[in-house]
């Protein structure tokens, strides 16, 4: 019995690290790597998917089982199940939405090693930075507060990040946009806010339970703790959210008195249809067959109004669904994966959300930006949108602009599709951070 637990606790301590896998997809090829930690008997860990922007997704449960390792993350109805073959190979199984695919993990240390990109601002830098916590409720959100060394009150800008766990400088494929904003902002003039999302890095509460209205509460009372400094000018506090983080810069203004507002790749529709046309135009560009994407059309927006009609018990009526519409091509496990990311607080949250609501209650000075080759929020389905709030709110001081040939991370691109962005040196786009340094130095110099 003794030697079963010292080997057992021997294998556990073999798993340490980075473990690194291909999936084959459709649309190329998909990195996904584990970090998997052991302590007092416990395993932990988080998970990277770089050519979709997931870095430090906290992995639900770890469980092995001499020679099986499983890997969950039920709210993204993911799970991995692998035979640990050796110290640096296992091979398994990965689940999502339907879909079971093959991967084989490498203990892979190169993925400590990476590389700053070019873009990626060094020290010394001429300016103050300093890590600061505010509270929200029994929440501590962690950030960093950068501003010019003069002493005087600022202009300050809140970076707000997109959807899925984003720590400070939203890092994405080795990318820090939000350190590159804030850095160059800062160098223009302007005391600049980013934090982690909570549940994430050094914030404290939980992501997994959270959604939209909860993430833009946690922006309110970074306003809160900004505008009590003596170091802000309160009436010059503008908020600067990307993807998401517009919705979530738009619902907290309607809480705060944002003195301006600038919006990247923001969406301005209702989620359910801004869901619907992201997959039709991800599935043309990667060349699925149209009357696969017709019946997928017909079938997620089928399941969409179910979750906005609120039908109850809403993972059953789901699960009935999908078994109805696919008519046992898939396993229980593969409709089980699919229905748990369907009926997360956030994504139910996310499909009824109407951004319209509240951007037709932005009376603020707004910058409203999309790349032309976005595939995930299409400018010419949101930018339009965006601008129909705003002059339902009499709002007559916007700019609205679609960057020609920029995707949804603004950077400069072929295809705009996700699995292109990895491979991308560039962080932001020039252009992208031109017209943002202009528009905000000439309003808040008004």
């Amino acid at each position: 019995m003794l030697f079963f637990l010292l080997s057992n606790t021997i294998n556990a301590q073999n798993l340490v690290g980075p473990w690194k896998g291909e999936l084959e997809i459709p649309t190329g090829k998909l990195t996904v790597i584990f970090h998997i930690k052991h302590d007092n008997n416990k395993f932990s860990g988080t998970m990277d998917v770089p050519e979709q922007g997931g870095k430090g997704i906290p992995i639900h449960s770890i469980k092995y089982q001499n020679p099986f390792l499983t890997i969950e993350l039920p709210n993204l109805g993911i799970k991995y199940v692998g035979n640990v073959l050796d110290d640096d190979n296992i091979e398994g199984t990965f689940q999502q939405a339907g879909a079971s695919l093959p991967l084989h993990l490498k203990k892979s240390l190169d993925v400590i090693l990476e590389k700053p990109k070019p873009q990626e601002p060094q020290a010394p830098f001429p300016y103050i930075s300093t890590n600061v916590t505010f509270q929200n409720g029994n929440i501590t959100l962690s950030g960093t507060l950068t501003r010019p060394k003069e002493n005087k009150k600022y202009s300050a800008v809140i970076l707000i990040s997109g959807s899925g766990p984003q720590d400070r400088n939203q890092e994405i494929l080795g990318h820090k946009p939000f350190l590159l904003l804030a850095d160059q902002l800062t160098r223009s003039g302007f005391a600049v806010l980013r934090f982690d999302d909570r549940g994430t890095a050094k914030s404290t509460g939980d992501f997994s339970s959270a959604t939209t209205y909860d993430f833009a509460n946690d922006v309110v009372e970074a306003f809160h703790f900004l505008e009590k400094r003596v170091d802000i000018d309160p009436q010059r506090i503008g908020l600067l959210g990307h993807s998401e983080g517009g919705i979530k810069a738009a619902i907290a203004s309607n809480k705060v008195p944002a003195g301006f507002m600038i919006l990247m790749a923001s969406p301005g529709v209702k989620g359910k249809d801004l869901m619907l046309l992201q997959k039709k135009i991800i599935e043309e560009k990667s060349k699925v067959p149209p009357t696969i994407i017709a019946q997928n059309q017909k079938m997620f927006g089928e399941a969409y109004d179910m979750i906005i009609r609120k039908e109850q018990p809403l993972d059953d009526r789901l699960k009935e669904y999908f078994k109805h519409q696919l008519n046992a091509q898939v396993s229980d496990q593969q409709i089980h994966n699919i229905v748990q990311s369907l009926s997360s607080p956030w994504f139910t949250e996310f499909i009824r959300l109407d951004p319209a609501t509240y951007f037709q209650n932005v009376k603020c000075p707004v910058l409203a930006l999309n790349g032309s080759k976005d595939v995930q929020v299409i400018a010419s389905q949101n930018l339009p949108a965006i601008e129909k709030a705003l002059q339902k709110a009499g709002n007559k001081d916007y700019k609205i602009m679609e960057l020609q040939g920029l995707n949804h991370l603004f950077q400069d691109c072929e295809t705009g599709l996700p699995n292109e962005y990895g491979k991308i040196e560039q962080t932001l786009s020039p252009l992208l951070l031109d017209e943002i340094k202009k528009w905000i130095v000439f309003k808040t110099e008004q």
